[in-house]
Parts: structure tokens; sequence; C-alpha cells
């Protein structure tokens, strides 16, 4: 599995969050809306996102259909594998002291880390 630049995780969070298959007009909305790309900007980019095999395709009639190959669970750990490893140097104190330190974490996310660590 490869990182996507930001605008492929996107529209990949877009499909994720849909459930069902979607249209490549209902991404080209959702992308207009929120960089605002026009339809050929997004019709290349879905095509890179199956060629990745990050998506499939399905012709309906004249529109495409997209569905994701690639779970979201499965990206975030990869993601987050490489965050941890790469930046990190694979400690997790590391992690949590940086979140710590830039406020970014609260008591509460403490309390549950606790738990959460208790429990396994």
């Amino acid at each position: 599995m490869k990182k996507l630049p930001r605008t492929e995780l996107e529209i990949m969070k877009f499909i994720w969050s849909a459930k069902n298959k979607v249209s490549t007009k209902e991404v080209a909305n959702h992308m207009e809306n929120v960089l605002e790309w026009k339809l050929s900007t997004t019709s290349k980019t879905l095509s890179r996102l199956v060629k990745k095999d990050f998506l499939a395709t399905e012709r309906i009639g004249k529109q495409s259909y997209f569905t994701p190959i690639v779970e979201e669970n499965d990206y975030l750990k990869f993601e987050t594998r490489d965050f941890f490893n790469y930046l990190h140097g694979k400690s997790l104190k590391s992690i949590i002291s940086t979140l710590e330190e830039s406020d970014e974490i609260t008591d509460e996310d403490l309390d549950e880390l606790e738990k959460w660590i208790r429990n396994r």
C-alpha cells in the first residue's frame, strides 16, 4: 500500500463515508464544494485511485460508480504505523509527549489511554 496525497485521501474519505457505491457526479460535487475542482480533475484523480487499487469501478449506463477496495481502517493502520515508525522512531512516549506538549491531548484522553492500557 502507498501513502495517498491529501487530495486523493479527501476522495477516499468521502467514498468511505458513503457506505455504498458512489457516482463520479457525487464525488465531483463533493470535490467542487471542498476544493473547487472541475469534473475533469476529479475524474483524473478517480482514475489514479483505480490504478493504485484503492477503488473499483463499475459502469452502469452512462455513469461510473466507485467502491473502495482498501478499507478505511486498513488505510488508517497503514498511515498510523508509518507515522509511528518514521516520525517517532517507534516511540509511543514520543507521540504522547508531543501531543501533550502541544495541548492536543486532554486529561480525559490520558484517562482513556490509561484504561485502554490496563484492559489490554
